[in-house]
């Protein structure tokens, strides 16, 4: 067979998926005609194919010193570079053939170039991260679980919620959208809209910054919405002085904090008549009510402040230490004053 024959069989093998064949017979065709550019770029995206990423840009490269001009060589070698991992050199050839190849085909390689940029950053993100919000947004802890390319878990006061993120890594600073879906939205009702973050990764850790107030991107990073992560799990904080407490103590101490962090007032109810400004004080409030149970029963567990938020209902014996305590009784005005809500529930969540 001549070599264009052994070519358009490589040709066909691809088009059918089997790779190993088409390789074989572009390998074949190269034998007896190794200037055929054509057929090193088509080997190239046969070896990508078989995750041969290191073959494929050997191919891709010998395809552009035989045709410095043809794009598709440029693609061929930026896709090699991205599953290799090799994403500077990935962006510097798209970038070179962009100043090479025609205007079409320098808006071609354009969209190659913005894929790998994203990819890249999204490979930074990657694996779990954790940090603290301001006080302004509640002072909760926070981590975040890059799964993939567009997953996300995030973790926090207890709650571990899947979601969907994109980003756009040809902004300055980069784009960060997160989607989270919520059991609590009613059925019918659309999902919540993505928050609209920048981010940038560095020796520091990766550096998020939300909206505040206004559901608007941030233009730089600091001010109420900045948060710093680190990299890796959530740890939770032991207190040794508490273990060393008595059963009862640690009751009582339990209480005491659960009453700290109700406020004072019920909380407003939200109304279509308040200001931006109104709604975001009354969803803030909650918010650091249910951060401040939230690291109570962190410190005490689940089962404690279960006990001691039971105690505080109508014809509950209090649990031993709290029992006919002035504590027990203010954690019952407290209740009472948020309308008799059972804030169990909040605790546990």
């Amino acid at each position: 067979m001549s070599a264009a024959a052994l070519k358009d069989e490589g040709n066909a093998c691809f088009k059918k998926g089997d790779y190993e064949a088409a390789v074989k017979a572009y390998s074949e065709s190269l034998e007896l005609d190794p200037a055929q550019h054509l057929c090193y770029s088509n080997r190239s995206a046969a070896y990508l194919k078989l995750h041969d990423s290191a073959k494929a840009l050997v191919d891709a490269q010998k395809c552009l010193e035989l045709a410095p001009d043809f794009a598709k060589g440029y693609s061929r070698q930026a896709a090699a570079l991205q599953e290799l991992e090799r994403w500077e050199e990935a962006i510097d050839i798209c970038e070179k053939g962009m100043a090479k190849c025609s205007r079409a085909d320098a808006d071609t390689l354009g969209k190659t170039l913005v894929e790998v940029k994203n990819r890249q950053f999204t490979a930074q993100l990657q694996g779990s991260w954790h940090g603290k919000v301001t006080e302004q947004l509640g002072g909760y802890d926070q981590e975040m679980q890059f799964l993939d390319h567009c997953q996300v878990r995030v973790q926090v006061l207890g709650r571990s919620i899947m979601g969907q993120f994109r980003v756009d890594a040809t902004k300055d600073p980069k784009h960060l959208d997160i989607q989270v879906t919520s059991e609590e939205i009613p059925p019918g009702y659309p999902p919540p809209p993505p928050v609209p973050y920048i981010a940038k990764v560095d020796q520091q850790g990766l550096h998020l910054c939300c909206p505040y107030m206004k559901m608007e991107r941030p233009d730089h990073f600091g001010g109420e919405g900045y948060c710093l992560m680190t990299k890796g799990v959530m740890e939770n904080e032991s207190d040794e002085a508490i273990k060393r407490l008595s059963k009862e103590e640690q009751v009582f101490m339990c209480a005491k904090e659960v009453i700290a962090a109700f406020p004072d007032r019920k909380f407003e109810e939200m109304s279509q008549q308040d200001t931006e400004e109104a709604t975001r004080e009354k969803v803030m409030a909650q918010v650091k009510f249910e951060t401040s149970i939230y690291k109570v029963q962190q410190k005490f567990g689940e089962e404690m402040m279960k006990e001691v938020l039971d105690s505080a209902k109508p014809g509950a014996v209090g649990v031993k230490g709290l029992a006919g305590t002035p504590e027990l009784e203010e954690l019952k005005a407290k209740i009472q004053m948020m309308d008799g809500g059972d804030h169990s529930e909040a605790a546990q969540a």
